[in-house]
């Protein structure tokens, strides 16, 4: 059943955190829309289907919320875990402006950059350790505003011309192939949505601004963010869990996507200080 809880409702700005054990592959009946917010995932994959449109969401991806449109959500493997920022159309349009208001198909899912991914990590967790509620709106106003001015060219698969939504609905396929096993290769994901693996590496880095070993690794830091926002202290077996050839090779990683340690990042994301 999902679950939500509110981490700051002030000055219209209300951040949750969504947990949702997962129901199956089967769609969800329509969840009206009555918000305008960005989500981010930060566990966990599904399918979310608006206007007719699906996309995969993963914690590499988020998502526009447009009030008035219903959304349909599928699980194909287990359940997710986003956070959620909304604001009012009125109070966006003073941080965006009327023109840069999402609509048509901005529920499309959006490729979220390692900055903005660990923004809302922390926002999370300064939430959870009682910070100030000035200093919390302020955090997710930014994060709204910059995901929401520079939506266009964030867009997965806005780069695919009129027609192409067959190789947008293949990427996808790969990049749910990639969350339930991430550690297949190029060959096999070829094989698998009916490519070869050459225009399956170009394809995928069109629509996604990343080749799909880059996303892959992408992927696996997020788990380990996660995994250090629960304040997992043994890194090795963090390393062996996340798919890292070792706590060397994990650490390289972490600080290659985010400019910091595993240590230094569990001390941040952690619920409580440590």
């Amino acid at each position: 059943m999902l679950s939500s809880e509110v981490l700051l409702d002030a000055d219209g700005v209300v951040v949750e955190d969504v947990s949702c054990p997962g129901h199956g592959p089967g769609w969800s009946a329509d969840e009206p829309v009555t918000r305008f917010g960005v989500v981010f995932p930060r566990a966990g994959v599904f399918r979310r289907r608006v206007d007719g449109v699906e996309s995969v969401i993963d914690p590499v991806s988020g998502y526009v919320q447009r009030p008035d449109s219903e959304q349909r959500i599928a699980h194909p493997t287990g359940g997710d875990r986003c956070t959620s920022i909304s604001m009012p159309a009125s109070a966006l349009v003073s941080l965006v402006g009327d023109d840069r208001l999402p609509g048509g198909r901005a529920d499309l899912a959006l490729a979220i950059d390692p900055s903005v991914d660990l923004h809302h990590r922390e926002l999370v967790a300064r939430a959870r350790r009682g910070a100030e509620t000035d200093e919390l709106a302020e955090r997710a106003m930014a994060m709204l505003g910059g995901v929401l001015t520079s939506l266009a060219p964030n867009a997965i698969g806005a780069g695919f011309p009129s027609g192409a939504e067959r190789r947008r609905r293949l990427v996808d396929e790969v990049r749910q192939a990639l969350h339930e096993e991430p550690g297949l290769g190029l060959t096999e994901l070829a094989r698998r949505v009916g490519l070869s693996p050459f225009h399956l590496s170009r394809v995928f880095k069109q629509a996604c601004g990343l080749t799909i070993s880059s996303y892959r690794t992408r992927l696996r830091v997020r788990r380990a963010l996660e995994r250090l926002g629960e304040g997992e202290q043994d890194l090795a077996r963090l390393a062996v869990d996340t798919g890292f050839a070792d706590q060397a090779h994990l650490t390289r990683r972490v600080r290659s996507e985010t400019g910091d340690t595993p240590g230094r990042l569990r001390a941040l994301l952690t619920r409580s200080a440590v």
